[in-house]
C-alpha cells in the first residue's frame, strides 16, 4: 500500500549497490538463538464498532521458520476497564486456535483505561493496559492519482487515498488507518497501515494517508477508509515495525535493529490497543 514509500527507498538500496559494486562480499551466518515457543505474542487491538471482538495468542517461532507460531490455546483471557469485566474465550478447541472471543465489550468501550490480564495454561501470567481516546469523525475521503504517477514513475496507476477531517482539540493525539475494498481489509500486514500523528496536523486537514494500485481496484468497487484512535507507544510501534522490516535491507535506514516496542509485561511481545474507530465509505471511479 505504501507504494511510494517502497520505490524509494528501492531506489535508494540500487543505488548504494551501485556504488558499491566492486567491493567485497562475504557470506553471514547468523548464530541465533532459537526462540521456539519461548514468547507467548500478543494481537489485541479492540474496537467500538459493536462488532465481535478477538484476541489472539501464539507462540514464537524460530527465526529460520517460515510458519507462524503455535497456537497458544486453554488460556484465560480477561479484559478489564469503568468497573466492568470481559472474559475472552475459545469458541471450541479445533475452531481458530489461539483465537478468543467476546460479542459484548465492543458497544461498552468509553474513555477510561483498560486492563488486559492472560494466564496460560502452563501459568505465565501478562499484563497491559490502554486508554481509550476518541477518534476525528471523516467527513470525506477522495481519490487522487499521486503526483508520481502523472509523472509515469509507476508502472501502474498509484491512487492517493485523501482523508478530509478535522483534528480533536490540543496535542498528543495519534491515529491508525486502514483501507477495505468490497469489505476485505487489504491494509493485513503492519507495515500496509499507515499510522499519524497530530503534532503537524493542521485544525482542519486534508491528508493522503494511504496509496492504492490500479490493479486492486475496479471502477464501481466499494472503498471504506478507516480511522482509529492509537496511543503514542502504539504509533511507535508501527514506526519501528516498519524500520525493522520494509527498511531492513536499506543502508540508510537509521537506526540499529532492536526490540520491537510492547505494552506487555513478564516478556509478552506484541501489543494491547483499545481504540474508537470512523469509517468513510465511498463508490471508486478513476480520477481524470
Amino acid at each position: 500500500m505504501k507504494a511510494i514509500k517502497i520505490k524509494f527507498n528501492l531506489i535508494i538500496l540500487v543505488l548504494a549497490l551501485i556504488a558499491g559494486i566492486t567491493a567485497c562480499e562475504k557470506d553471514v551466518i547468523l548464530d541465533l538463538a532459537d526462540i521456539e515457543g519461548k514468547y507467548v505474542i500478543v494481537e489485541a487491538n479492540l474496537i467500538d464498532d459493536g462488532s465481535r471482538q478477538w484476541i489472539r495468542l501464539t507462540r514464537s517461532s524460530s527465526y529460520y521458520d517460515v510458519n507462524t507460531g503455535n497456537a497458544e490455546q486453554n488460556a484465560f483471557v480477561i479484559v478489564q476497564g469503568n468497573n466492568q469485566s470481559w472474559d475472552f474465550t475459545e469458541l471450541h478447541p479445533d475452531s481458530l486456535p489461539g483465537y478468543y472471543f467476546n460479542s459484548h465489550i465492543s458497544s461498552a468501550l468509553t474513555e477510561t483505561t483498560y486492563e488486559l490480564m492472560i494466564e496460560t495454561a502452563d501459568n505465565q501470567t501478562f499484563f497491559a493496559q490502554s486508554e481509550f481516546r476518541p477518534v476525528p469523525v471523516l467527513d470525506s475521503v477522495t481519490v487522487k492519482l499521486n503526483p508520481f504517477s502523472e509523472l509515469n514513475f509507476f508502472d501502474t496507476a498509484v491512487y492517493d487515498v485523501i482523508a478530509h477531517f478535522a483534528d480533536l482539540p490540543g496535542d498528543g493525539d495519534h491515529y491508525l488507518f486502514n483501507l477495505y475494498i468490497n469489505n476485505k481489509l487489504r491494509t493485513l500486514r503492519p507495515t500496509d497501515k499507515e499510522p499519524m500523528s497530530d503534532v503537524n496536523l493542521d485544525e482542519y486537514s486534508s491528508y493522503a494517508v494511504l496509496n492504492l494500485n490500479e490493479n486492486d481496484i475496479a471502477p464501481g468497487d466499494t472503498l471504506t477508509l478507516e480511522m482509529r484512535s492509537i496511543s503514542k507507544e502504539n504509533f511507535d510501534f508501527y514506526g519501528v515495525f516498519f524500520f525493522q522490516t520494509d527498511l531492513s535491507g536499506n543502508p540508510f535506514a537509521g537506526a540499529p535493529p532492536a526490540n520491537i516496542p510492547t505494552n506487555l509485561s513478564e516478556g509478552g511481545r506484541g501489543f494491547f490497543q483499545v481504540s474508537s474507530v470512523n469509517r468513510k465509505m465511498i463508490i471508486f471511479q478513476p480520477p481524470q
